[in-house]
């Protein structure tokens, strides 16, 4: 059994929705294989999986829709989106379709906390590999139209060094804290800030080139994640290695990055108590191998990702506080 096999194998019923959570298989399932190399490994974990999680399953039957339109934000509309999705990566190619969905709905990569993105980076890199694979390119994009929830984008420049400051600033506005406190959920406390003009006004994007850019929103996630260990913000960081590998499919990529960071920042106002301050050089004795080593004996999906994403962005970027982060989370010492 080849990866792909097991990938649609395993999630030939199964949707992308798990109650009010995710199904993380596929993604767990690709990126153990991409750490290890190993397919033992990978199938032993798709059965702990199974077995430990309830995930929803889809319907039998459904109508094809005339459009991915009309399943825009309609999770029970899954399977019909699926059919036409098929249908059109067909008729068109997986690229075209991929293209088309980010380009037209920019504004629903944070859907599902980061996930719809996610398992679409995932789905695409699988592709790569293996050409059956275009089916999980398929779950995937109807999981991005029917999950969609719309962000906004802001447009205030700031210089990559006075970030933190800035944040600082908006995570202790009074009025602010005062938005976030009286609604019930997150999903309520973001629709709040991308209609409330204090939020469109003090916020900001980042000027300078693509990889400072870059770096310099993993050098405000990075310290946050270490002080807090929240899922969120770990979804911050998984999610701009996903936006990062899809970079290909977006007409305007630095349009994009501008969404994402608005969207990190909302995501990060959720979350109580954060204070932002310049990473610490603290250097990790253990080499990447011997890490993903340790990560390999681990069954939290989150952690696999993380590291996953983590050891991908160090790469490409260099930056060491990513080594730090992984090795805090797979040690639990956050």
């Amino acid at each position: 059994m080849t990866i792909g096999e097991l990938i649609i194998e395993y999630g030939k019923k199964d949707s992308p929705y798990m109650g009010n959570l995710v199904n993380h298989l596929p993604m767990g399932q690709l990126a153990l294989y991409r750490l290890s190399g190993n397919l033992d490994l990978v199938k032993d974990y798709s059965d702990f999986f199974k077995l430990k999680f309830q995930i929803n399953q889809i319907k039998e039957t459904a109508d094809k829709p005339d459009s991915l339109k009309f399943c825009l934000g309609k999770r029970e509309s899954y399977e019909s989106c699926l059919m036409l999705v098929r249908e059109r990566i067909m008729q068109e190619g997986k690229d075209k379709l991929v293209s088309e969905v980010l380009n037209q709905y920019p504004l629903g990569i944070s859907s599902g906390l980061f996930h719809v993105l996610i398992r679409l980076a995932y789905a695409v890199e699988g592709a790569g590999l293996e050409e059956q694979l275009e089916e999980e390119v398929a779950r995937a994009l109807a999981y991005y139209i029917t999950a969609y929830r719309e962000a906004s984008v802001l447009n205030r420049r700031i210089p990559v060094s006075d970030i933190f400051n800035e944040m600082n600033e908006l995570a202790g506005h009074k009025k602010i804290k005062k938005l976030l406190e009286s609604q019930p959920s997150t999903g309520r406390q973001m629709k709040a800030l991308y209609e409330d003009k204090t939020f469109m006004e003090m916020g900001f994007v980042m000027e300078g080139s693509e990889e400072d850019k870059i770096k310099g929103l993993i050098s405000l996630l990075l310290p946050v994640f270490n002080q807090s260990s929240s899922i969120v913000v770990l979804h911050c960081v998984t999610g701009l290695h996903a936006l990062v590998n899809l970079k290909k499919y977006f007409n305007d990529f630095e349009n994009a990055f501008d969404i994402y960071t608005t969207c990190c920042l909302a995501h990060l106002l959720t979350v109580e108590d954060l204070t932002y301050s310049k990473p610490i050089e603290e250097s990790v004795s253990l080499d990447w191998n011997e890490m993903i080593g340790q990560c390999l004996s681990l069954t939290d999906v989150h952690t696999i990702k993380f590291t996953y994403s983590c050891h991908e962005l160090y790469q490409r970027y260099g930056i060491k506080g990513l080594k730090k982060s992984a090795h805090f989370k797979m040690s639990g010492k956050l």
